[in-house]
């Protein structure tokens, strides 16, 4: 009889997706039943929302102790289920980490690393997160970069000289991801002759909490609009992404991993203006295909978007640079056949 195999994580309806975790799901269970692994999912959004499928969920996990897990969460919520799956004496677990702060939250005993231990494997997104949970005794870890999907990468324009700079931010609009950094940046080349020179435009699902505020600090700025939800999971958005001339990034949320827009920005052809923040300075490369600034720095960011404003060629040219090097975040390109095998999800009893 096959080994059951469970994947314990957020997914979702498609249409309602905006969480990075349930994004980085979707596609991570996509390929692997594409690649033949039989999953029993346990949706913990859906649990979340239903005191019956939690109590089912929690039902199988004792029925099947035996079977494999793959857990795929952000820290607080895996912390849970690891702790869960250790008390059950479940050991044949896997754990997809998602988000970057694992790491600091071990090191100030907000976690502690029993369950990671009892983990045959854990995946980081970067090298910097592998050496710190080295660091701290877990000789479990791999690293593999952040994926997507990629079905096809748009042809990037080139610009018109007399056109505006047009700057984007694609994520979660809040506070701790630098939106209202970029409001500030935006004034400060205001007030320095440039608002002719250049747009930003904002996409994303606003945080209750910072809705008010956002609104009424971009009413005040000419030059800045938000523009809805950008739908990626819909690829001819891509497109529009890839009429923009550089992304702005200029998070210090602590959760902060390998953030998927940094994908997205690649597919299109965009360089990004990053923070020095968690996994950032691994991802973009300074000068080549983005910029790293210091962080919570609002001046450095707007000399950065200055850079841009200034010389847009030198933009578009980094641009190519990142279309160039997007493949090697396809799906088919990180989790490949040859990484199940070895994490023994490719055996014959799964097959």
């Amino acid at each position: 009889m096959a080994k059951k195999i469970f994947f314990i994580g957020p997914l979702g309806a498609e249409a309602s997706m905006v969480s990075g975790d349930s994004l980085k799901n979707l596609h991570l269970t996509r390929q692997l039943e594409k690649l033949s692994v039989h999953l029993d999912i346990i949706d913990t959004n859906a649990c979340r929302k239903s005191v019956w499928k939690t109590l089912s969920a929690l039902c199988s996990v004792i029925t099947h102790r035996k079977s494999k897990y793959i857990v795929s969460a952000s820290t607080r919520g895996a912390y849970i289920i690891l702790q869960l799956l250790r008390f059950f004496k479940i050991k044949d677990i896997i754990y997809w980490v998602i988000g970057g702060d694992v790491p600091h939250m071990m090191d100030c005993g907000f976690i502690n690393k029993r369950p990671y231990k009892n983990a045959k494997t854990i995946i980081v997104e970067g090298e910097r997160m592998k050496e710190s949970l080295n660091i701290s005794g877990l000789d479990n870890v791999m690293m593999l970069p952040n994926f997507k999907h990629i079905t096809s990468v748009p042809k990037k324009q080139q610009r018109s000289a007399e056109a505006p700079v047009k700057f984007v931010f694609l994520s979660r609009i809040t506070e701790d991801k630098g939106c209202s950094h970029i409001n500030k940046a935006t004034e400060i080349l205001n007030s320095r002759g440039l608002a002719h020179l250049f747009t930003v435009d904002f996409y994303g699902s606003i945080a209750d909490e910072y809705k008010e505020k956002f609104h009424q600090e971009i009413s005040q700025i000419p030059n800045i609009s938000y523009k809805g939800f950008l739908n990626l999971l819909q690829t001819e958005n891509y497109a529009t992404l890839s009429q923009y001339d550089a992304m702005l990034f200029p998070t210090f949320f602590y959760g902060e991993g390998f953030a998927g827009i940094f994908i997205d920005a690649f597919i299109a052809g965009l360089p990004v203006i990053a923070t020095d923040w968690s996994l950032n300075g691994e991802i973009i490369h300074h000068g080549k295909t983005g910029w790293i600034v210091p962080n919570r720095n609002i001046e450095a960011l707007a000399d950065a978007m200055e850079q841009v404003i200034r010389n847009p060629q030198q933009a578009w040219e980094m641009g190519q640079a990142c279309q160039a090097q997007c493949m090697k975040y396809d799906t088919d390109h990180v989790v490949t056949p040859s990484l199940l095998k070895q994490l023994n999800l490719l055996n014959e009893d799964n097959k």
